[in-house]
């Protein structure tokens, strides 16, 4: 009684942080009532059966078992609404749907301690109300912790329809075009609903605020604006999202998955750029700062050469190669890619070399031409090898007048510059290379400024200009 009592007058209303921190426990002890009741009403409806009479002295336990621990789950789920930031109207019926859990598996306990058949119907009717409202007791401690449509989300329209809610709304088409993505419907919105709005939904508005929309987003919280367009410092998203893990003020808290880094740059630049709640990327991009980075979020960047059927290399073509001193390997045992190794052939690459290689060049996926006398005329016809994702051209003579030939090798993934001359061209070569994910430029004529620079504008790319991580990654 004296339980109940405090849950309707409010007492506690600025509890002490010992009793909050009780109140965390109400998810673990919740499930106890939810196991006992379960296998109470199971075990109730089925002595109606005369077979299974014999399990009739135990339904007393059980129902004790359930009424106790829903006892715990009703006190620790008291406590836990204390701590506030929950929609009123549905705390409001979870709680007292709870206390009736409470009641109806009290009287479920007593009533199970009398033999009289005259009670069997009572003993049921119990038994059902107790099932019912713990079901809907769960079902709205699911809706305050996930939102409101949380059990419906993904339900037929008819159930809908029966619950009132509206229809499903068609899903977004899954980008596949960069020209496609719209800056707040296909980046920030999908990083909200992921990360955020378990905690800032309309049934659980922590810190009284809501990200299950833009104009809710701008609308802040308890503490004011949580973005300020064009502004970093002021934007308390943005200062929540960056603080140390260990942070009281981290967000997302409570143990959930942090923002990736990429995610994390995506949003400090949408806030910089104004915040904008429509338009598309490559037309708010137009310095092309994020461009490459959202390819590699969204996934765009992905190779889709793998996908084709390449029929295989002329066989005469590949014992050609093999004797002027080239190393051939396929690469899958359900595909015909090849890779050519011409590292250790002791000469120089000639002419009639790349002539032959010309041939394979729908199979050929991974060329080696490492300290083999390339020169910058021959480049011309490496870049024609347009189904190259990987390229080692460290070790030769070459410079920005030969590089910029390899403009056209859009599916390249990786490529080795380390020990030639090549500098400031390649600044215009990168940004025509949208595959691109490791650069090696050791020993270049680059400075560790430009080299910056160019990790500044793509910072998707991995870019290694340290002798340490060369010499692992080198090959």
């Amino acid at each position: 009684m004296e339980l109940i009592f405090f849950l309707a007058n409010g007492f506690l209303d600025s509890p002490p942080d010992f009793l909050k921190f009780l109140g965390r426990f109400h998810p673990l002890v919740v499930h106890l009532p939810i196991g006992f009741l379960i296998l109470a009403a199971i075990a109730q409806l089925a002595t109606t059966r005369p077979k299974f009479l014999p399990i009739k002295p135990f339904l007393t336990y059980l129902w004790g078992l359930g009424a106790i621990s829903a006892a715990l789950a009703v006190l620790f789920g008291y406590l836990l609404s204390l701590s506030g930031d929950y929609d009123a109207d549905t705390l409001f019926w979870h709680k007292w749907s709870g206390v009736a859990v409470l009641v109806f598996s009290t009287a479920c306990y007593f009533i199970s301690k009398k033999r009289p058949e005259s009670l069997e119907v009572p003993k049921l009717t119990l038994v059902i109300l107790a099932t019912g409202t713990m079901i809907y007791t769960g079902h709205l401690g699911g809706n305050l912790t996930h939102g409101q449509t949380y059990l419906l989300e993904y339900a037929p329209n008819p159930v809908r329809s029966l619950a009132g809610l509206p229809p499903k709304t068609e899903p977004r088409l899954k980008v596949t075009i960069l020209d496609s993505a719209e800056v707040y419907l296909d980046l920030i919105s999908p990083m909200m609903q992921s990360k955020c709005t378990s905690c800032h939904n309309t049934g659980k508005k922590k810190g009284d605020l809501l990200l299950t929309s833009y104009s809710n987003m701008m609308k802040g919280g308890e503490n004011g604006e949580v973005v300020v367009p064009g502004d970093l410092e002021a934007s308390e998203l943005f200062r929540r999202i960056t603080l140390p893990e260990e942070h009281d003020d981290f967000m997302p808290s409570e143990g959930k998955r942090p923002l990736s880094e990429q995610e994390v740059a995506i949003i400090e630049w949408w806030i910089a750029s104004s915040a904008p709640s429509e338009g598309h990327i490559t037309e708010l991009d137009s310095e092309k700062k994020i461009i490459a980075l959202v390819n590699n979020y969204l996934g765009l960047d992905k190779n889709d050469i793998f996908n084709k059927e390449i029929p295989p290399a002329d066989t005469s073509t590949i014992d050609s190669l093999r004797n002027q001193g080239f190393v051939i390997n396929r690469l899958m045992k359900d595909n015909y890619f090849l890779d050519a190794n011409f590292s250790l052939s002791e000469r120089e690459l000639t002419d009639s070399d790349l002539v032959l290689l010309q041939n394979v060049k729908e199979q050929l996926i991974w060329l080696n031409l490492s300290n083999s006398g390339v020169k910058d005329a021959q480049l011309e016809k490496i870049g024609q090898l347009e189904n190259l994702v990987k390229l080692n051209l460290s070790g030769n003579n070459i410079s920005d007048d030969g590089i910029k030939h390899i403009e056209k090798l859009t599916n390249l993934e990786s490529l080795n510059l380390h020990n030639t001359k090549v500098s400031q061209g390649l600044l215009k070569v990168i940004p025509k290379l949208s595959k691109l994910q490791s650069l090696y430029l050791w020993q270049t004529n680059f400075s560790e400024e430009t080299v910056k620079v160019l990790k500044d504008k793509n910072q998707s790319l991995k870019i290694i200009y340290q002798r340490i991580e060369t010499l692992e990654n080198l090959n």
